[in-house]
């Protein structure tokens, strides 16, 4: 049910730097896009945070950008720099165990926080694409991303 989110955030954990590590001056038009994880519920771990283009990468789990957040950062956050403008969508995890991938039940359900960018709720699986979706312009654009 939520492979595709693990397989996408798995690989995350391999070839991604750590997000707060990417600061760099901003590329006139382009975007930065901070993503924000108040209120976890645990400061272990890391958030492995996967960005989405389009609707047929989102389903096919292949993101356009991969990044970490470190979960016992007083206010965990990533920063994705020089992002095109355009529509994205987000979902990521708190990898709590530190295994490099979500856990989940024998049933397939996490049993470790996950989310979604505009909190789109999960229907038996990952919410649709459009669901997640939001507008990055040039710029700064900031989203709150509340685990569950």
């Amino acid at each position: 049910m939520f492979k595709t989110l693990t397989i996408a955030l798995a690989a995350a954990a391999l070839i991604a730097p750590a997000a707060h590590a990417q600061d760099a001056t901003p590329q006139a038009g382009f975007a930065d896009l901070t993503l924000t994880f108040p209120a976890l519920a645990s400061k272990s771990g890391k958030v492995m945070i996967a960005v989405y283009d389009s609707a047929q990468g989102w389903s096919s789990g292949k993101p356009a950008r991969v990044a970490q957040a470190s979960a016992s950062d007083a206010e965990p956050a990533a920063k994705i720099v020089a992002l095109p403008p355009g529509t994205y969508a987000v979902r990521a995890f708190q990898d709590v165990d530190g295994d490099g991938k979500m856990g989940t039940n024998p049933f397939g359900m996490p049993v470790e926080p996950y989310g979604f960018s505009n909190d789109a709720k999960p229907n038996m699986g990952p919410p649709s694409f459009d669901a997640a979706a939001f507008a990055v312009k040039a710029g700064a654009t900031t989203q709150v991303l509340h685990l569950r």
